[in-house]
């Protein structure tokens, strides 16, 4: 082998490993990219579950007071239907 063939074949050898450490670099970089992208995407699903989940424990909490209220009314008006019905006889 030539001299200039050995420069030749040594310039080819790390002209193709700097092309596949580029290579598994980018791979690593959108790897973790995506991963990054993943795991604030569930970070945010995750408060917002937990905000709806405050927000249905709240309007639990209002539909039992109101039905309770509702409850009374319904008591308050057959009293007041009975008190009624025995002053008109």
């Amino acid at each position: 082998m030539t001299e200039q063939h050995k420069q030749g074949l040594g310039i080819s050898v790390v002209s193709l490993l700097v092309g596949w450490v580029i290579t598994f670099g980018s791979a690593v970089w959108y790897v973790s990219g995506n991963d990054a992208s993943t795991n604030s995407r569930l970070s945010f699903i995750e408060k917002e579950l937990i905000s709806l989940d405050n927000r249905l424990d709240t309007s639990e909490t209002f539909r039992a007071a109101l039905m309770t209220d509702l409850a009374e009314i319904k008591t308050d008006l057959l009293w007041i239907r009975k008190a009624l019905e025995q002053n008109g006889r």
